[in-house]
């Protein structure tokens, strides 16, 4: 039974594009895809490591595999090598990765409480004009940006007296 939350359907988009580029589908490559399916949220190698193996941990119905954090970072890298991930850094000394959305996906951007680390998305950053005036400048042919903007979250600054 697919999930709820409709994952399943990008799961497969993912798989799909790993099993394309000739790529081995392991029982742990499976249960990482997943769960980048289903996460918004940008995870570092710690943390899918342990959400996988919480996975595997809750019993066999679960059908996962426990993973290593070798098995993470490679298959992490692999996926961006694939375009299939992003890495984004937050100024916290690590790499987080994200699915990458497709060409018709909803492109998104940062918002990263330098306090307490809370990501969140956001959507829509009217810089088209000036990738179109620092293309025909430079001559550079920009395939595709990021941005993070840095500042406290209301919770943070509920908090500070």
């Amino acid at each position: 039974m697919p999930p709820p939350d409709g994952s399943n359907g990008e799961y497969q988009r993912l798989l799909g594009a790993l099993k394309q580029a000739r790529h081995r589908v392991t029982g742990p490559r499976r249960a990482l895809l997943r769960l980048l399916a289903r996460t918004r949220e940008p995870l570092s190698v710690q943390e899918m490591c342990e959400a996988v193996n919480a996975t595997a941990a809750a019993g066999p119905a679960a059908s996962a595999e426990p993973v290593n954090l070798v098995t993470v970072y490679r298959f992490a890298n692999l996926l961006v090598e694939l375009r299939l991930a992003r890495r984004v850094e937050f100024g916290q000394g690590y790499y987080r990765y994200e699915r990458e959305e497709p060409q018709t996906g909803p492109h998104h951007h940062h918002l990263v409480c330098q306090r307490c680390g809370t990501v969140e998305d956001f959507h829509g950053c009217d810089i088209a004009a000036l990738v179109a005036r620092l293309e025909a400048e430079r001559g550079f042919a920009i395939e595709r940006h990021q941005l993070e903007l840095y500042g406290t979250c209301p919770t943070c600054r509920r908090a500070v007296p």
